[in-house]
């Protein structure tokens, strides 16, 4: 038996539509904060289409405390950030590369560009999350992150000081390391990229699954994340970059880049900690340390897990005449009693 608050899973994307309804479903199961991404297909942008959003998703929430985020670019109304901002509309603000992952056309090209929202995030103590990745057609997919540590992040970090930063889903040791050497930024880490790699991927048959961006990375960076997210450090903390896509355009050529592995994610985190004995840490990844780097309040009520050897995994979701595919790792379970 284990007894741990209920997680928090501060990167998450619901989707729209009846998608979303049914992926809510789910999260209000395993958490009692979630942090929404924007990037849909009509990117979240402006008051208008936030607040419409957030009022779908307010109305069909059931339990989780779920908090929204900007889709930052430099078409973004200032005049409109500074009401969303005074009525508390947003939490924080996301900013995506261009065309860095899944609906990411709208996305930032020239980060310079972005200094009076800068600016503006950090004289109001609005936190910046950041898909860290420099893109360019001629690039190799695996430098991506390190390109944008060097080239941008590191721009970001001189300049603004006090802006608080969150690096999403880091796939690297470079970023790990980045991370410990740099103030006032903390990093998510996903289920998939502490459990899989490069040769899990893509070293035997090709598991589409776990196409996702950024993309995994060799068992070298794997252990460095792993590592960190064990380790207890305030600095890193689980975001699980849940993408939910249906399994015709997952098992498809032009396979969708998403993991979704909301259903299970707990329960493999909590076993990646429960073999390398390091449980006493695990409320500090699930929970404290993302509501320490937020400034956020928690439920400190103990919920209990058990755990069950060889469990039998659903690997699809029904959903109306198509399916979700549920990412797992482990062959044993921890359910909630």
């Amino acid at each position: 038996m284990l007894k741990i608050f209920k997680p928090c899973d501060f990167h998450v994307h619901l989707r729209e539509g009846s998608l979303s309804q049914f992926v809510l479903k789910e999260n209000n199961k395993h958490f009692q904060k979630i942090l929404v991404m924007p990037n849909l297909k009509n990117p979240l942008t402006s008051t208008k289409l936030l607040l419409k959003y957030r009022n779908k998703i307010l109305k069909m929430n059931k339990s989780s405390d779920v908090l929204f985020t900007i889709y930052l670019n430099n078409n973004c109304s200032m005049r409109d950030l500074k009401y969303m901002q005074k009525n508390k509309t947003f939490f924080a603000a996301k900013m995506y590369p261009l065309n860095a992952t899944t609906n990411s056309s709208s996305g930032v090209s020239d980060i310079k560009k972005m200094a009076k929202y800068f600016s503006f995030l950090e004289d109001h103590n609005i936190p910046l999350c950041i898909h860290g990745e420099h893109v360019n057609d001629n690039d190799d997919p695996y430098q991506r992150e390190k390109k944008f540590l060097d080239q941008e992040l590191s721009w970001i970090i001189k300049n603004y000081k006090s802006l608080k930063i969150t690096l999403e889903h880091i796939t690297t040791k470079d970023s790990v390391s980045f991370i410990k050497s740099n103030n006032n930024i903390a990093a998510t880490i996903t289920t998939h990229h502490l459990l899989e790699n490069t040769s899990t991927f893509l070293g035997g048959n090709l598991r589409p699954e776990l196409f996702c961006k950024p993309i995994l990375k060799s068992s070298v960076h794997q252990e460095a994340l792993q590592k960190a997210a064990l380790s207890g450090s305030s600095k890193f903390f689980f975001g699980s970059d849940s993408a939910p896509h249906l399994k015709s355009r997952k098992y498809a050529p032009s396979c969708c880049a998403g993991v979704y592995s909301t259903k299970y994610s707990i329960s493999n985190i909590i076993e990646l900690f429960w073999i390398n004995k390091k449980t006493s840490n695990l409320d500090k990844f699930l929970t404290l340390n993302g509501c320490k780097h937020y400034g956020l309040n928690y439920d400190n009520k103990i919920h209990k897990f058990k755990r069950t050897k060889n469990f039998k995994f659903k690997k699809y979701s029904k959903f109306e005449n198509d399916h979700l595919i549920n990412y797992n790792y482990f062959k044993n379970f921890w359910t909630e009693v």
